[in-house]
């Protein structure tokens, strides 16, 4: 088998390198509008990661994360189905006005679109429907048909424990007049399969069908893989199946739809393309960073072509769609985190090579190109900008004009972050030579990764932080804390040294005192930026600095009240191949434990519960007591979980044995909104702040306190406003080697907690997320300073409970609180806003902003 990489651009990455220039002290990079730098290169968007967005072409806005195109047979029209959070739809674009024709909407839908042209019939899988929308396009017009297909039957629409199964990818036989649809099963749920072939494996994660539209014909359906996603179908007749959770393709007898074979493939395949003229396979591997080439005549990989932009680049640039032109000279591929497409020659089997790249809008998820090979069409998942949830003015001002709630809480509307999500189409002619050049020039000036940063960041500041990796550090031990979705605006805005906009405070000093105490005396952070958009992705970036492709589709769906995808029981779609930063630790001999974090209850023989770890780097790891409920059988709070943690803390102190890195959930200011007789919001958000209090206290005025380093941040931003951007965040870092009393307005993100913490333990990135992410140098220095924090007092009444009689109480007493993020934020901001504000009073709209700005100068490397 062959390997190749991007070397053949090697020359362009230099030359970009060479021309970044030195790093001078100037006004820090924020994620929003900023000022024209010297030498600007392009105009186009920052992101709260660091990463930037200069898309190439004419930008058509969808809504979020198309997944598949289509072109009409005489060009004239792409069609391009949407589904992520907002509205499902299969768009019609003109591609030479570059304007919508029309759109139908539907409830649900996900990856699977084909088509039979002559009939201009169009079909698309519903995903958790379990079924599959028919269209019919004739006359620029686009009419959904009525009766989905399969049917469901009587009984599976009347048992609600019976489905269908997760629709997923689709492929049309014309010459058999038969269309090919897979399915992903729940895990522990009935199904309403017939099987056709009952020596199969019925427990199997996936399924496929086999159907006849038009015919009376009853579908054929038989267990395919674990979580089978693309199929598609090769000219030796026979099926191959990308399973998105096993590492394999599946060779499927397309008869008896039995699995004859099964081929290795990368990490999380996903679409399919094959060559028109030969026997090749492509298959998008997307935690692998490339693309596997399978020869059908052998049942081989051939071949393994990396997209990523650097050689060692690890995890992170997220192939996810692909497609070759015509004549099978040039494979383009969508690399969903580097904001780009590789263009590949695939003339020559086993000689290809990555001529360039071209950059797109944020995390490209579908790709196609038209039919006279003019113009590559891109769709773009999360569109081509990311915005602030800042409440308009007028509603602001009517908040204002009101008396506060007790304790200086005030519940104030805004959009979920979900909803400023977009998506966008891509029209892109190709590029020749010369312009290819030039559009990989710029997706390496839009990257701030480079292989150079999997060992050292460089710096010129003295500080107890490490630059390189394996160097010693003053600092021994970590202790990180995550809490819950809150915004900078909606806890700091009364700072008035930071960047805020104090119309939009809700938890403000008298409900936190301690981490405004712990934000004056240590380092306030006012550009920091959560890479996760709600707790189904922000756990993942903050403990793996990656999102897979699962993780960043799922989300979208489960949380717009749609069906969304199992894991299997391995974790395989959601977990990184470099795993978790415990598994890091792991790896490198460092002593480590989890209090809360992923951590779930575990029945034991007596009765009782204990708390383990989910997932295997944390068996054995996790304090057994914290989160458990008290013994008065009511739900533990953050206070109460602090005391565990100290009581474990001083036996580590006595002993010497304190673990090197420590990594904490403290969750309760997600609060419970109002339902009854649960904490009131502001008593809920006070508890935690006295529990980070308490916290601190304890540990400055222990023997590790001049070897220790406290890092704070929310796991994302969703339930909050911010003037900035939706995901900027509360953060702290708290040590002995901090500059007290600082301001620190330098662009950070989760990923780059995660880097600081990673140079003092001495591990190396997890990611290019991590590896990219600015270190927080600037919050650190290389003197001591041991003076022990003095915890404040709670200034609320931490035991004030919801009534029967608040707003929304009944739908609030029916949200499953039992793990974050398990409700719908979305009511629940509703609910909290007109418990307040009176029950019609009305919710604005957002504001959207764009971030854009006229280049930034990119430091130099070291």
């Amino acid at each position: 088998m062959f390997c190749r990489s991007a070397t053949i651009v090697g020359a362009v990455v230099l030359g970009v390198i060479a021309s970044r220039g030195s790093a001078q002290a100037e006004e820090p990079r924020r994620a929003g509008p900023t000022t024209a730098s010297s030498g600007a290169d392009a105009e186009g968007f920052l992101l709260p990661n660091g990463w930037r967005l200069t898309p190439a072409g004419r930008q058509i806005p969808l809504t979020d994360l198309p997944l598949n195109i289509l072109c009409s047979p005489d060009g004239r029209f792409a069609f391009v189905a949407t589904s992520g959070y907002n509205a499902h739809e299969l768009t019609v674009v003109d591609l030479a006005s570059a304007a919508k024709v029309t759109a139908e909407t539907v409830k649900q839908s996900w990856f699977g679109l084909a088509a039979d042209a002559e009939k201009g019939t169009l079909w698309w899988s519903t995903g958790g429907d379990g079924t599959i929308h028919e269209f019919h396009w004739a006359q620029a017009a686009l009419k959904l048909r009525e009766g989905p297909l399969p049917a469901k039957s009587d009984a599976a629409a009347a048992d609600s424990k019976t489905t269908l199964g997760f629709r997923t990818g689709l492929c049309f036989d014309k010459a058999a007049s038969v269309l090919y649809s897979l399915a992903i099963l729940p895990k522990g749920g009935n199904n309403s399969f017939a099987w056709g072939d009952a020596t199969t494996d019925e427990k199997a994660g996936g399924a496929i069908t086999r159907l006849e539209p038009g015919k009376a014909t009853a579908p054929y359906s038989v267990p395919c893989g674990k979580r089978p996603y693309d199929v598609i179908k090769g000219r030796n007749g026979l099926l191959y199946v990308s399973d998105w959770a096993d590492r394999r393709v599946l060779v499927v007898d397309p008869e008896t739809l039995r699995t004859i074979a099964r081929i290795p493939v990368g990490e999380h395949p996903n679409q399919l393309a094959l060559h028109p003229e030969d026997d090749r396979l492509f298959v998008a591997c997307a935690s692998s960073n490339g693309v596997w080439v399978i020869d059908m005549a052998t049942g081989t990989v051939q071949e393994t072509i990396f997209t990523a932009l650097f050689p060692k680049s690890p995890e992170g640039s997220t192939p996810d769609a692909l497609c070759l032109d015509a004549e099978g000279e040039t494979l383009f591929v969508a690399n969903a985190d580097n904001n780009c497409i590789a263009v590949v020659d695939v003339e020559h089997p086993r000689r290809s090579q990555v001529k360039g790249y071209i950059p797109t809008g944020w995390y490209p998820t579908a790709i196609a190109v038209t039919p006279d090979e003019k113009h590559l069409l891109v769709g773009v998942g999360k569109g081509n900008q990311t915005k602030s949830n800042k409440p308009e003015q007028a509603k602001l001002d009517e908040v204002r004009s009101k008396p506060q709630q007790e304790g200086g809480y005030r519940r104030i509307p805004f959009p979920h972050v979900g909803t400023t999500l977009s998506g966008a189409l891509s029209i892109v002619e190709v590029p020749d030579e010369k312009q290819l050049g030039k559009y990989t020039d710029q997706v390496y000036r839009n990257c701030p990764y480079s292989d150079k940063l999997l060992t050292a960041s460089p710096s010129d500041r003295k500080t107890a932080i490490p630059a390189k990796i394996g160097d010693p550090s003053p600092i021994t031990h970590v202790l990180y804390i995550i809490k819950e979705n809150r915004t900078y605006d909606q806890v700091f805005s009364d700072i008035p040294r930071g960047n805020r906009d104090e119309s939009l405070l809700m938890f403000g000093e008298q409900v936190t005192p301690n981490h405004h105490k712990l934000a004056n005396e240590f380092v306030l952070l006012d550009n920091l930026y959560c890479n996760g958009h709600v707790s189904a992705d922000g756990h993942p970036w903050s403990t793996m600095a990656y999102n897979t492709d699962y993780i960043a589709r799922n989300w979208a769906l489960t949380y717009s009240k749609r069906q969304g995808i199992d894991d299997d029981d391995d974790g395989d779609l959601s977990n990184a191949p470099s795993g978790y930063i415990w598994d890091s630790c792991k790896r490198h001999g460092v002593t480590y434990r989890s209090y809360g974090e992923y951590g779930g209850r575990v029945s034991q023989p007596d009765g009782t519960f204990l708390m383990e770890g989910r997932v295997s780097g944390l068996v054995g790891h996790t304090c057994p007591r914290f989160g458990l409920p008290l013994a008065d059988g009511k739900k533990s709070r953050d206070t109460d979980r602090v005391d565990v943690f100290l009581e474990e803390f001083r036996e580590y102190e006595q002993k010497g044995t304190l673990p090197r890195f420590i990594v904490m959930s403290l969750g309760e200011d997600h609060t419970e909104g109002t339902k009854p007789g649960s904490p009131t919001p502001q008593a809920c958000v006070a508890s935690n702040d006295l529990a980070l209090g308490k916290l601190v206290e304890a540990l400055s005025r222990s023997s590790y306190w001049p070897k220790l380093a406290i890092f704070v941040i929310e796991d994302d931003a969703q339930n909050g406003p911010d003037h900035v951007d939706a995901h900027r965040t509360v953060g702290l870092v708290i040590s002995p080697y901090c500059r007290r009393r600082h301001l620190d307005s330098t662009q950070y993100s989760t990923c780059s907690m995660l880097r600081t913490m990673e140079l003092i333990l001495g591990l190396p990135p997890l990611s290019q997320f991590d590896a990219a992410a600015t270190p927080m140098f600037e919050s650190f220095t290389d003197k001591l300073d041991a003076t022990p924090y003095t915890h404040e007092r709670a200034r609320i009444e931490l035991g004030a409970v919801n009534t029967q009689l608040a707003y929304g109480a009944d739908r609030s007493s029916k949200m499953d609180f039992s793990e974050y993020d398990r409700i719908d934020d979305f009511e629940l901001n509703e609910i909290l806003w007109r418990a307040i504000k009176g029950k019609d009073a009305p919710i604005p709209p957002a504001v959207r902003r764009a971030i854009a700005y006229r280049g930034i100068d990119l430091p130099a490397e070291k």
